[in-house]
């Protein structure tokens, strides 16, 4: 019985979807999903954006998230690589919206 409960908490901890700041054709996309996946959506519109790193490193590590959406441009391009080698650590997908920078061999070795 305890192996059955511990299992059921593992599905349901990466169970929401994040969007950091969407826009409108974000959000109609959003609209297009099937009903289950938009009840487990949340839409993030950060005030301040300076504290937008700390909360997001928060809700990686937290395991409730599936997927984090995002626009590159929001988050500083030297705190990209430490998000994304969290994620992976923790489970969790990080969709990158915009352009992406080409990696140099340096940062292709940072996120390895």
């Amino acid at each position: 019985m305890s192996a059955l409960l511990q299992m059921e908490t593992e599905i349901s901890q990466h169970h929401w979807m994040l969007w950091i700041s969407p826009t409108k054709d974000q959000i109609k996309q959003i609209k297009q999903l099937p009903y289950s996946d938009q009840q487990r959506v949340l839409m993030l519109h950060p005030k301040k954006p300076e504290q937008l790193c700390n909360a997001l490193e928060l809700a990686i590590t937290s395991g409730n998230y599936q997927s984090i959406t995002l626009e590159r441009e929001i988050i500083p391009t030297h705190q990209q690589p430490t998000l994304e080698l969290l994620a992976i650590r923790n489970q969790t997908h990080i969709n990158w919206l915009g352009r992406r920078n080409q990696m140099n061999s340096a940062s292709q070795l940072t996120l390895i």
